[in-house]
């Protein structure tokens, strides 16, 4: 079941033919603001609510990757009264939820601004660097929500297992928060192992857009610096052009890691390690049916990410660049692309 364009009144309604209008005095509303449009994550979100058979409706909305959007959009929100805000993606997540004005260092950068509802938010990388909650526990606050990323640690110790790793490098855009705070998490967890890090942000156009044409440099100065790894973090911009940056590094021979299910199923990326979308989604709607119709306060539902992560690895890929895997790492991967 899937819904979708932007600034679109989506009403899904189930069970109240079989129940009434009884059941529709007790229908919630739910008021969704995506990033870039319809995911897989939504996908599972919805399905989940279907199977459980909840009296629901939704608004989808999407900021279309620009943040300029949000005022009108608040001001659809506080037309609509909604039971809850949905928000996809740190930033849209700081741009309603904002910050935890106790854990900010500028608590003006971003100013909590939906205060008098609850708010669930979904694929938000780092919640805790990017100071929307203290930690995977219950926030306190009117909010809630899931990550989609292995703890960075684990992504490292992912790719040891593949290879023995000594340097990296990472293409990112400057322009997402959540980009420049996992490859900050990187640099970190690598320095202590004495793993070099070179970090290759995308260059800026003169509208203050990433641009696309330069990533074909980016690739070639990454392979100048011998990494085992080009890292390709969360980042909505090189998740649009992953098969374009895969196919140069691949011909320049690099290995690429991703922590994103959508960079490695949308290009030929060698290696990941990554949460199921759909399944990110469901358990973003377990929480919204905890607060909704089990009258959970918010602030006391743990922020959580998945128990579970998918290793998976092309091994086409990794013919052709020569790089096959370690033995003890075949016990536990998924092969994928093995035609």
């Amino acid at each position: 079941m899937r819904f979708w364009s932007k600034a679109k009144l989506v009403w899904v309604w189930m069970l109240l033919w079989l129940a009434g209008p009884a059941m529709a005095q007790d229908e919630k509303h739910v008021f969704m603001v995506l990033w870039r449009g319809e995911t897989e994550v939504e996908a599972g979100f919805f399905d989940y609510f279907a199977e459980n058979e909840r009296a629901i409706r939704f608004t989808v909305t999407s900021l279309g990757r620009d943040r300029g959007a949000l005022p009108a959009i608040l001001e659809q929100i506080e037309a609509e009264d909604p039971d809850l805000v949905y928000t996809w993606g740190t930033s849209t997540t700081l741009g309603l939820a904002g910050q935890d004005p106790a854990l900010a260092p500028d608590a003006t950068a971003y100013p909590p601004v939906i205060m008098d509802r609850p708010i669930v938010f979904t694929m938000v990388s780092q919640p805790i660097r990017s100071h929307i909650v203290p930690g995977f526990e219950p926030t306190g606050r009117n909010l809630t929500g899931v990550s989609h990323i292995v703890p960075i640690e684990t992504q490292l110790q992912a790719m040891q297992a593949y290879m023995p790793v000594d340097r990296l490098a990472a293409i990112y855009s400057p322009t997402e928060p959540n980009a420049v705070l996992a490859v900050d998490s990187l640099a970190a967890a690598a320095e202590p192992q004495g793993i070099r890090l070179e970090r290759l942000p995308v260059p800026l156009d003169a509208e203050g857009q990433p641009m696309a044409s330069a990533l074909p440099d980016l690739v070639e100065e990454a392979a100048r610096f011998g990494p085992q790894f080009l890292y390709l973090g969360p980042d909505s911009f090189l998740g649009e052009h992953a098969q374009a940056i895969t196919d140069a590094a691949n011909a320049a021979r690099l290995p690429t890691f991703t922590s994103t299910e959508r960079l490695l199923t949308g290009s030929d990326a060698l290696y990941g390690l990554v949460a199921p979308y759909a399944e990110v989604g469901r358990l973003t709607a377990k929480k919204v049916d905890q607060i909704l119709f089990e009258g959970a306060d918010p602030g006391a539902v743990p922020v959580e990410t998945l128990q579970r992560f998918s290793y998976q690895v092309r091994l086409d890929v990794a013919r052709d660049l020569g790089v096959p895997p370690a033995m003890s790492l075949l016990t536990y991967a998924e092969i994928i692309g093995d035609n």
